[in-house]
């Protein structure tokens, strides 16, 4: 069971991973990404989709990422915010899941 959970814990880690990086190759091949003030979004997210933060976490270029979701509309939507407020959505979806947090043991 502890393995099971260590495996999904990872795939949604790499899921978020891919996401974000196709986000970014999207913005390279031209494509637009929706960005607004972050507040804005907040609001928007929340209004339109009952979504609120669940999640953020720092990134490596300073931007900060934050996961939304919905429990009644079973929706999610990743945010990249840079430091100067701008918040840019970098990927969407259905169904989010929660994973219960493992611990990782290096002795195990």
């Amino acid at each position: 069971m502890r393995r099971a959970a260590l495996f999904f814990s990872s795939l949604a880690m790499v899921s978020c991973l891919a996401a974000t990086s196709a986000s970014a190759q999207s913005a390279a091949a031209g494509l637009r990404i929706p960005c607004h003030d972050a507040t804005e979004i907040a609001k928007q997210l929340s209004k339109k989709y009952e979504e609120a933060p669940i999640a953020f976490g720092l990134q490596s270029n300073g931007n900060l990422l934050q996961i939304y979701t919905s429990e009644t509309k079973h929706t999610w939507t990743v945010v990249s915010t840079t430091p100067t407020g701008k918040s840019c959505i970098v990927a969407a979806g259905k169904r989010w899941e929660n994973l219960p947090f493992v611990k990782h043991d290096p002795m195990a």
